[in-house]
């Protein structure tokens, strides 16, 4: 399946189809994983997961039953309003890099950078009873001199 997937992603780059900001490495990896998932699945070894959150392949370790990303983070960007800043986070927490989530969606990195900032901001805000005080962003004020 490695190998396939270097196959589609040579193909693709050498047709042009793949935009210069794109991360070769990390689109390489998401190729084979999709390719991997859709043989399983054709299989009948995995189930299709509704987001593609599901089946994510889990890289913390709940502690006492209690999972931070499944129970928080997931439930937070659901409620966020349907945007082009929910999809570019639901995106990220997938995994996949800014090369892939702005190709996906189409839009610049530099767009994927202003939208992704202000996602976290909302979500931050959203998640604010859950952080811990050292590790809140420490506000600054700007103090109007005196002249």
């Amino acid at each position: 399946m490695a190998q396939e997937a270097f196959l589609r992603v040579a193909r693709k780059a050498a047709r042009g189809e793949l935009d210069e900001t794109v991360d070769i490495p990390a689109y390489l990896r998401a190729a084979a994983w999709n390719l991997a998932r859709d043989r399983l699945r054709a299989d009948g070894r995995l189930e299709p997961a509704g987001d593609g959150l599901a089946s994510m392949p889990e890289q913390r370790q709940a502690v006492g039953g209690f999972d931070p990303l499944q129970d928080l983070v997931r439930p937070a960007i659901d409620a966020m309003p349907p945007s082009r800043r929910r999809q570019v986070v639901r995106l990220q927490s997938q995994g996949l890099s800014d090369g892939e989530i702005a190709a996906s969606l189409g839009m610049r990195t530099d767009r994927l950078h202003r939208e992704r900032y202000k996602a976290v901001l909302e979500l931050r805000g959203a998640l604010v009873a859950f952080i811990r005080d050292e590790h809140r962003k420490k506000a600054t004020r700007c103090v109007k001199k005196d002249r």
